[in-house]
């Protein structure tokens, strides 16, 4: 089986290209006075190779949870394999609408299990980023909220609240399955709520240890990236590190996921969210964009095209 594209695949490529480079092209010229060559310095190529090596755990920590899930649900594969189809996802998630092209490429290299199954194992691990994403992203906007407008904290804490309750339950339903069983039977009951179950049904091959490994990587992911993006806009606004930038990388994370994926790797999207939780909290708006464009450099595009190269090669 090779991956191919279809001709309104192949144009639907180009058009989210086209708009990665409108988008990019305005924010070039958005901040054109800025000096690029300050970038260059050897105190920032310090920081460049501390977040290359941040990059190099990421990438470990998302193969080993790739592996996990794997292993679980499926059995035991070759490193090698399993490696290979992680950076293919890579590559092949960057170029599709919601990185749906991520559960096709992972299974490209997995024959010895149908297709069906490796995307399941796939849903899995990324349930498991969305539910960890969802609440930091929730308690980092009542931070933002409480940091950046009048809300009063009485009202912070009354929202904190539930959500907190919420977290609790959605564990203690992971860990107990009698329990999920007769929560999800009431639940699915309702109408709007029948076809998100129906995507959850994939949650009925796994087992608490499964779930509490891939929640764990998650966190650890999502640490990784929020401390990548602390340091780069330190780095940048010439300040020491503070728990603010780390909160504002999780909400550019949160909120690009919401986000319809229009463009190449979410290129331009990622770094206008960045660009405004960086300009309400009072530092410089290119130091957003910048910070928020590294991490698309290390995190996207890198890995991207080591599982293009593997790609290509495989089709040989």
């Amino acid at each position: 089986m090779i991956l191919s594209f279809s001709k309104k695949e192949k144009l639907a490529l180009i058009g989210k290209i086209v708009v990665a480079g409108a988008i990019m092209f305005y924010l070039f010229q958005k901040f054109q006075s800025f000096n690029y060559a300050k970038i260059f310095t050897f105190q920032k190529m310090q920081v460049m190779g501390i977040v290359f090596t941040l990059m190099c755990v990421n990438i470990f920590i998302q193969f080993n949870k790739w592996k996990a899930v794997v292993r679980g649900m499926l059995g035991e594969l070759p490193n090698k394999k399993l490696l290979a189809s992680f950076f293919v996802g890579v590559a092949t998630g960057s170029f599709t609408p919601g990185r749906l092209g991520e559960y096709f490429g992972r299974s490209f290299f997995i024959k010895e299990y149908p297709a069906s199954e490796v995307i399941s194992a796939s849903v899995v691990e990324k349930l498991a980023n969305m539910f960890v994403l969802i609440f930091a992203g929730l308690f980092s906007t009542l931070w933002f909220l409480s940091v950046t407008s009048t809300f009063p904290f009485e009202v912070i804490y009354a929202i904190l609240f539930p959500l907190v309750c919420l977290l609790f339950l959605a564990m203690y339903l992971i860990f107990q399955k009698k329990a999920a069983a007769s929560f999800y039977r009431k639940i699915e009951k309702i109408r709007f709520m029948k076809k998100l179950f129906f995507h959850l049904q994939v949650l009925k091959k796994t087992n608490s240890r499964i779930v509490f490994v891939q929640l764990t990587y998650s966190l650890l992911l999502y640490t990784i990236i929020a401390l990548q993006y602390g340091i780069l806009t330190a780095s940048f606004a010439n300040k020491p590190l503070e728990y603010t930038f780390l909160l504002a990388g999780i909400l550019t994370l949160f909120v690009k996921s919401f986000i319809p994926s229009i463009s190449f790797g979410d290129l331009g999207i990622r770094e206008s969210a960045s660009i405004f939780f960086i300009s309400a909290i009072g530092l410089p708006a290119e130091v957003g964009f910048l910070s928020a464009f590294t991490i698309f450099l290390f995190n996207i595009l890198l890995p991207s095209i080591v599982g293009t190269v593997i790609l290509i090669a495989a089709k040989r």
